[in-house]
C-alpha cells in the first residue's frame, strides 16, 4: 500500500516558507503543479493500492475532481501531523494492509525506484526512511502500526534523529534511503531546477517557465 499525504492548494495555507520570494498565490500555485505530477507519477507507476489522504476534509470536492480514479480518497484525521501520519498505518493495517508506505506531495523530483527501494527494504527492516535534507523525513514505510515512533515533536530539524532515536528505544529495525529533498524554501527550488523534467514533472517545469526568472 503507497499512501500520500497532501493539502488542499489554497493561497496562504501551502508553502509559505517560499513568501517571500513568492506570493502567497504563486506558492499555491507551484504546490498544486507539483502535486499533481505526483499523484500522476503513481498513477502511472508500478502497480500498488493507492491511498490519497487529504486535508482538510472540506476540500473533498477538489480531491475528487483533480485526483486520478486510482486513487482513495480519506480525510486526515488526528491533533497534529504525529497523529495524524500514525493514524494512516493504523488504518491501513486494520484494512488488512501489510507493508505501508507513506509519502509527502513536497518532492516532485524523488524518484518511483526511491519509493520502491523502500517497499523493498521493509522485506528486512520493521522501518524504512527517505531523509530530508532540512533534517526531517519525505517518505516512511512501517510494516506495522507504531503510535509511539510519531510521539515527537515535528517541523525541526531534529526529526530524523528523534525518530531514529525512537526506533530504537521500540525495537524497530530500520533501513535509511538515499536522502532527497522536499520544495520547501527558495533555495530548494533552485535545486530541484535541474532535477525537472518534461516526463514527469510537467506541470512543475510549466509553472517554473510561465514565472520567469527567479527572485
Amino acid at each position: 500500500m503507497l499512501a500520500l499525504f497532501a493539502k488542499a492548494p489554497v493561497a496562504g495555507t501551502v508553502k509559505t516558507r517560499l513568501c517571500p520570494p513568492l506570493t502567497p498565490v504563486e506558492a499555491a500555485d507551484l504546490y498544486r503543479a507539483m502535486l499533481l505530477d505526483i499523484l500522476d507519477q503513481h498513477a502511472a507507476g508500478p502497480s500498488r493500492e493507492l491511498a490519497l489522504w487529504y486535508t482538510p476534509e472540506s476540500a473533498r470536492a477538489w480531491f475528487e475532481a483533480h485526483a486520478p480514479d486510482v486513487y482513495r480518497l480519506r480525510p486526515q484525521r488526528g491533533d497534529g501531523l504525529g497523529p495524524r501520519m500514525a493514524a494512516v498505518f493504523r488504518t491501513h493495517a486494520s484494512e488488512g494492509a501489510g507493508a505501508v508506505v507513506l509519502r509527502g506531495t513536497d518532492s516532485p523530483t524523488l524518484p518511483l525506484a526511491r519509493v520502491e527501494a523502500a517497499f523493498e527494504a521493509l522485506a528486512r527492516a520493521d522501518l524504512v526512511l527517505c531523509p530530508d535534507l532540512d533534517g526531517g523525513y519525505n517518505l516512511i514505510g512501517l510494516r506495522a502500526p507504531c503510535d509511539g515512533l510519531f510521539e515527537i515533536p515535528f517541523s525541526t530539524a531534529s526529526v530524523l534523529d528523534e525518530t531514529l532515536a525512537r526506533a530504537r528505544a521500540l525495537g524497530l529495525a530500520c533501513a535509511l534511503l538515499p536522502a532527497h529533498y522536499d520544495i520547501d524554501t527558495a533555495s530548494d527550488l533552485d535545486r530541484a531546477r535541474p532535477d525537472l523534467d518534461p516526463a514527469s514533472t510537467p506541470r512543475t517545469l510549466r509553472w517554473l517557465a510561465e514565472r520567469g526568472p527567479a527572485g
